[in-house]
């Protein structure tokens, strides 16, 4: 960055000289030229007036009095007197561009080069009162000769100025350079730096805070990994543990024969557990790796939710609960495994966790086009400390009766994961002993 701006400078004071200089030879150039015909026209005037005054005067008596060359032409345009002597071998002058304007309107002029010898020579002519034309003419420079002359001049000023142009750009640089070598990254608002560097400091200071968010993720997800990994452990350990020991005792042959049908119950209810919990892990793995490659489509709500109370049906009736679905068909565009399982576990859960004789009501609504889905029960409830942990895996509000009640602790984990895989919002609201509210809403439908 130091290296390119001090390139950039040098380069600008140096293209600042050379179009200083070019400009300055111009202006020299004109005000030469202005200073040239000035002089000729003044002289032209004053010979003029002499010769309007005077007839038959003797040209040759101006000759030594003036630097130009003096040149008399008859009203046809005959030279008939040339300063140079030469008026007999030159030709006739009356087309020429300044002898044509001063017999048409008074006085004319003209700046020719020649082509042969590359000089440039200014014509300045004026009418006499007889009819005749009185000219003059000087040999002048050409611009590109002008410049040519003063280049030794030009090159030694521009030496000068660049030279001057690197030390002071070297000086600038550093200056311009040294508060952006002393910005703290780490506290970048704290710095006294530039206005313009605001906006760059601004989004470091965004993108140190989003960098620690994402390591508190990264922290945060590294202790549920952990966490996850001690759960699943003994989440497995406990069936496997009643299995093996039960299955060791009827190994052994210390089984009663009337007790083998409910030890053998036992094994089976365990191992099922234990399928179910695997399934619900994969499960798991699959939304939280973005895996599920199932087909959308649209579907209906409110023949979903009837469908997961008729699979529901024999629990409820066995722990006497009663489920009820209010609402209207309301169509939602996802995958049909993923929405069941969803609300196959709020349902299941709605159950499980509610009292003799409760009730469960699921709502299926649409507001703004958005549908709604809210499972409410009269169950135990859940304490304001726990709301934020329910969805976490294996986490169970009261650990003293984790194993009370069949299930994985897995079901409101893939409840969550499965809202995120809609990009559905989710609401609980809960009181102890009164009951817990859940609300899925689901995003715009363009249906």
């Amino acid at each position: 960055m130091k290296r390119k701006i001090f390139s950039n400078m040098v380069y600008i004071a140096f293209v600042a000289v050379m179009m200083t200089t070019i400009l300055l030879s111009f202006i020299m150039y004109y005000r030469y030229m202005d200073q040239i015909k000035t002089g000729i026209k003044d002289e032209a005037a004053y010979m003029a007036t002499s010769l309007n005054l005077h007839d038959k005067q003797d040209l040759d008596a101006y000759k030594n009095l003036t630097v130009s060359r003096i040149t008399w032409v008859d009203s046809n345009g005959k030279v008939i007197y040339d300063s140079s002597g030469q008026e007999n071998e030159m030709t006739n002058h009356r087309n020429r561009k300044e002898v044509k304007e001063a017999m048409k309107s008074g006085s004319g002029e003209d700046t020719r080069v020649s082509k042969t010898l590359n000089k440039q020579t200014y014509y300045y002519a004026i009418k006499l009162r007889d009819g005749t034309v009185l000219r003059l003419s000087r040999e002048t420079q050409t611009i590109m000769r002008q410049i040519e002359s003063i280049l030794p001049i030009l090159f030694l000023i521009m030496g000068v100025v660049l030279i001057l142009a690197v030390i002071l750009s070297r000086i600038l640089t550093g200056r311009i350079v040294e508060p952006i070598n002393k910005i703290d990254l780490i506290h970048p608002k704290k710095n006294e730096t530039y206005s313009e560097l605001k906006p760059l400091l601004n989004r470091i200071e965004q993108q140190n805070v989003d960098i620690e968010k994402q390591i508190e993720e990264i922290k945060e997800a590294e202790n549920m990994r952990k966490e996850f990994s001690a759960n699943v452990s003994h989440e497995l350990k406990t069936p496997l543990t009643t299995i093996s020991g039960y299955a060791e005792l009827m190994k052994d042959g210390l089984v009663k024969p009337e007790d083998m049908k409910r030890f053998s119950g036992t094994i089976y209810t365990e191992a099922r557990r234990l399928i179910a919990m695997i399934e619900d892990i994969i499960k798991l793995s699959r939304l939280d790796e973005n895996q599920v490659e199932l087909e959308k489509k649209d579907i209906d709500l409110y023949d979903l939710v009837f469908q997961i109370k008729a699979d529901l049906r024999k629990k409820a009736e066995e722990d006497n609960i009663s489920v009820h679905i209010r609402g209207v068909h309301t169509m939602v565009y996802g995958v049909y495994r993923i929405l069941y399982e969803m609300f196959f576990n709020m349902c299941e859960n709605a159950i499980k966790y509610n009292k003799k004789g409760g009730e469960v009501v699921v709502t299926i609504a649409s507001m703004n086009d958005c549908p709604i889905v809210v499972v409410e029960d009269t169950g135990i409830g859940i304490p304001k400390e726990d709301l934020d942990r329910i969805f976490e895996r294996f986490y169970r509000v009261d650990k003293s009766h984790s194993n009370q009640k069949e299930g994985s602790g897995l079901g409101l984990s893939i409840v969550k994961h499965g809202a995120k895989y809609h990009h559905a919002e989710m609401e609980v609201e809960s009181e102890l002993g009164k009951g817990t509210k859940i609300t899925i809403e689901f995003p715009k439908q363009d249906i």
